[in-house]
C-alpha cells in the first residue's frame, strides 16, 4: 500500500518568483542566499538532494544591490587557468563597471549553489536586470493551479462554495 497521500503535483511545479531588489532591505549575501534556497527548492516539501525540484526566480532593479563594509573596494573576482602566473584579480568596482550588478548578484548566489551538475541547471532559472523592465511579466503568476487535476479541483470547490451559499441564503443562515 502507497504512504504518499495527497496529490504531489503541486510541490512539483514550478513557480516563477519575483524579486524587486529596490524594495529589499537586505545585503547582497543574504539576498543572494533566499534566491539559493528558492533555486534549489529547498523551501518546497518535496525537497532532496538529487532531484531539481527549484522554481525560477526574475530578479529586477539589481542596480539598487546594497553592500555591508567595504565591499566595492576590498572585495576581488579571481580566475585562474592553473598556469604559473595567470591568475586574474578584478575589484568589484570594476566588475560591476564591466559587467554590472546583475552578474555581482549571479556570482555570489552561484557560489552559494553545491557544485554538482544541477548547478548549471538551477542556475539558468535566474533572470537578472538593473532595470525595471523584463520579459517574464506573464509568468509571475504561481502556476500552481494551472494543473489539469488542481483546475478541476478548484472548480469542484467553487460550485461546491456557490452550491452552500445558495442554500444559507434559502434558510437564512449567516456564516
Amino acid at each position: 500500500m502507497s504512504q504518499r497521500i495527497g496529490n504531489s503535483a503541486v510541490a512539483l511545479t514550478r513557480v516563477w518568483h519575483h524579486v524587486d531588489v529596490a524594495a529589499e532591505e537586505r545585503t547582497l549575501g543574504r539576498l543572494a542566499s533566499s534566491i539559493a534556497l528558492t533555486l534549489q527548492g529547498k523551501h518546497k516539501p518535496t525537497y532532496t538532494p538529487n532531484r531539481d525540484h527549484g522554481d525560477y526566480v526574475v530578479v529586477t532593479n539589481c542596480s539598487h544591490l546594497k553592500f555591508s563594509g567595504n565591499k566595492l573596494q576590498d572585495k576581488t573576482y579571481w580566475s585562474h587557468n592553473t598556469r604559473p602566473g595567470s591568475l586574474k584579480l578584478v575589484p568589484m568596482e570594476k566588475m560591476i563597471e564591466n559587467k554590472g550588478y546583475g552578474e555581482v548578484l549571479r556570482r555570489a548566489v552561484k557560489g552559494m549553489i553545491p557544485k554538482n551538475k544541477l548547478r548549471l541547471v538551477r542556475m539558468d532559472r535566474l533572470k537578472l536586470y538593473d532595470g525595471d523592465e523584463h520579459p517574464y511579466k506573464q509568468n509571475l503568476v504561481a502556476f500552481a493551479d494551472e494543473n489539469k487535476e488542481m483546475r478541476a479541483k478548484l472548480d469542484q470547490l467553487e460550485q461546491n462554495e456557490a452550491r452552500l451559499d445558495q442554500l444559507r441564503v434559502k434558510f437564512g443562515i449567516t456564516k
